[in-house]
């Protein structure tokens, strides 16, 4: 009973390290606040094009991961939200390979700016 207090105050000194960079702490989620749509969603919708936006995810050794599609749309989303954008419409995604990558996935759309409704 005695000891216990010691031990327990022994611990509020205890300190918490995360490897997540408090300067991009907002980057991490960025792509969530940007909702896909596609063209039939939007009909009876308000909203306005900001901008042609792309994602590309490249593999340009063997040893790194193979870029998927998810990935590129998620950079894409990334880029529409830096544009401003709360939604986007992939307008294409393709998975290639160049001279530069021996994979490549790579997504282009349009961020829009979604009215809320009223």
């Amino acid at each position: 009973i005695f000891l216990a207090p010691l031990l327990l105050s022994g611990c509020s000194n205890y300190t918490f390290n995360s490897n997540v960079d408090k300067e991009n702490f907002d980057q991490y989620f960025k792509p969530s606040q940007v909702t896909v749509y596609d063209k039939a969603q939007l009909e009876k919708m308000n909203y306005i094009h900001l901008t042609t936006v792309e994602g590309s995810v490249c593999q340009q050794a063997s040893n790194e991961p193979k870029p998927t599609l998810a990935d590129a749309r998620t950079q894409a989303r990334l880029a529409a939200a830096d544009a401003g954008a709360n939604g986007i419409i992939f307008t294409r995604c393709i998975e290639t390979s160049d001279d530069v990558c021996l994979a490549d996935s790579l997504c282009y759309g349009q961020a829009i700016k979604v009215a809320e409704p009223k």
